[in-house]
């Protein structure tokens, strides 16, 4: 049996890398980069003109020059023009490449253009390059722009286009199949005799799944017949890159699907955390199929509380108990809690693990550590919510 910060490091020790694809940036937003993106040029590549206005040499203007003969205009989208004469000046507009020869830009609001001959109109403090937005000043050609990892916002496609990239690597969506387990299950719709069950697990994981970002999952049932199990392990591996069980992993005469697992050739890295709930859950990975394979309690606290702990547990917080709670030690225990306005958690204790009706309340849980036997509401601790 491992601690829960042993099983949080296998985990993510071993999690496989994400599939990626390659696809339009047109539809990129909210997908993670799986590339290094790089300049493909210096941006920006020209020596750039921020302001409409006129270019002139900031020499003869250091000399005390301030009427300068118009020698003609620069737009946007050609190629640098050349000031013909230091004492001449070149109307220029934003975006355009300043010209050769020049550089001071002075915007038009400080200047009067009358006759051909462009005045200075109003006495600011000038210096070389204003106006100017150099030439690489942003970045150099070859530089790297985008980071992998990143989750890609509309400014990123901006950046994307600028530097030609049309289509880029992303992570690939993770298929994910969540798989209901026993043979006491039935379908939703069904009214269940006294000793049969709804199939309310699979649909809470795979909610919660759906909350938290990943867009394709699917769920399926399957009954306590090991030949069923193994039928369906290896008919489902080729298609997902997730499969996570939820029932038949503790030590109970029925509970098959390690042993099964192990069979198909899935190497086992977690079997039993010390935690409450959760404490059969079950890890592992199939590296010739390069699927990942996690084995949940049955219980619904305890697949919930172990799905989230492990997998859904980007957006934690910390804060105080409303209480002091008494637990006994040796197991990190995972209490829900409803959480007020300035992060204070009110414990709700369920009468066991399969009391998912007394989650009605609760925005999430927090986790007590092992090696005290008394936690006060003076000592932070970590909540993580439901999705």
């Amino acid at each position: 049996m491992v601690t829960v910060q042993e099983a949080e490091a296998i985990i993510k020790d071993h999690w496989l890398p994400a599939k990626t694809e390659s696809i339009p940036i047109a539809s990129c937003v909210g997908r993670v980069l799986a590339e290094p993106i790089y300049a493909d040029r210096d941006y920006p590549p020209i020596n750039r003109v921020l302001m409409d206005g006129i270019a002139i040499n900031y020499a003869a203007y250091a000399a005390g020059q301030r009427s300068f003969a118009v020698a003609g205009i620069a737009p946007a989208g050609t190629s640098p023009a050349t000031l013909p004469d230091p004492q001449q000046c070149l109307e220029v507009m934003t975006g355009c490449a300043l010209p050769l020869g020049s550089d001071l830009v002075i915007p038009y609001e400080q200047i009067r253009i009358e006759g051909g001959i462009a005045t200075i109109t109003q006495e600011v403090e000038r210096n070389r390059g204003d106006f100017v937005h150099p030439q690489g000043s942003d970045c150099s050609a070859g530089a790297l722009v985008l980071r992998p990892g990143i989750t890609l916002k509309s400014i990123h496609v901006g950046i994307l286009a600028s530097f030609g990239y049309s289509r880029i690597q992303v992570e690939r969506t993770p298929r994910i199949k969540v798989v209901a387990t026993g043979s006491e299950l039935i379908p939703i719709e069904q009214t269940p005799a006294p000793y049969q069950l709804r199939r309310s697990n699979a649909e809470a994981l795979r909610a919660a799944l759906l909350a938290y970002g990943y867009t394709e999952v699917e769920t399926d049932h399957l009954p306590d017949d090991p030949a069923a199990i193994a039928t369906h392990y290896q008919a489902n591996t080729p298609n997902y890159d997730l499969l996570i069980y939820s029932g038949g992993v503790s030590r109970g005469k029925c509970d098959y699907l390690p042993a099964i697992w192990q069979s198909c050739g899935v190497t086992a890295y977690i079997h039993g955390v010390a935690q409450k709930p959760g404490k059969p859950m079950w890890f592992g990975i199939d590296h010739q199929a390069n699927t990942i394979v996690w084995g949940l309690p049955g219980n619904p606290i305890s697949a919930l509380v172990c799905l989230h702990r492990y997998l859904l547990n980007r957006n934690t917080d910390s804060g105080h108990l409303s209480e002091v709670i008494t637990f006994k030690p040796n197991l990190t225990l995972f209490v829900p809690v409803k959480m007020s306005a300035n992060r204070v958690f009110t414990p709700i204790m369920p009468n066991n693990s399969g009391d998912f009706i007394a989650l009605t309340d609760s925005d999430g849980f927090v986790e007590l550590p092992p090696a005290q036997t008394i936690l006060s509401p003076e000592q932070s601790i970590q909540f993580y919510p439901w999705y």
